[in-house]
């Protein structure tokens, strides 16, 4: 199994976060395979343990916080089977869960589900409208990561 370079490249975000008792950095990334689209959530242990169990009940009490806040937002949470690193316990926002949150949450209330091509209506002309929620509103998505 390979371990996780933490070296990383500018782009790639991270974060000290303590989850479930643990101080551990946290990267995001995208995942890259097409039948699982969405967000990365990859907690990079510094010394992980040598002892399978104990990694998986690591991962199981991170899990159970993480369903905890995620849930609370609205988002789901999947845990990462195919993560190829050793020492990183990996989650998935998936994409239709964050899509879904920021066009019902963030972007306006009360959004309908999206519709399929045949169902769309001719495209009118765009008419600029204002955001009807205050700010601190729309950016509640980036104060969920905060919090971790």
């Amino acid at each position: 199994m390979k371990k996780l370079n933490e070296g990383l490249p500018a782009m790639v975000p991270t974060y000290p976060v303590n989850v479930a008792g643990q101080e551990l950095t946290l990267r995001f990334d995208t995942n890259v395979n097409k039948t699982k689209k969405g967000v990365k959530l990859q907690f990079v242990l510094s010394n992980p343990p040598q002892d399978p169990r104990e990694l998986q009940n690591l991962a199981n009490e991170i899990g159970t916080e993480l369903q905890k806040k995620f849930g609370e937002a609205g988002l789901q949470i999947m845990y990462d089977v195919e993560n190829p690193y050793k020492n990183v316990i990996g989650f998935l926002l998936p994409l239709t869960s964050l899509a879904d949150h920021l066009v019902k949450d963030v972007i306006k209330s009360g959004a309908e589900e999206p519709k399929k091509k045949e169902e769309e209506a001719p495209e009118e002309e765009p008419k600029e409208e204002l955001p009807t929620k205050p700010l601190a509103e729309q950016i509640k998505l980036l104060d969920l990561f905060k919090s971790l």
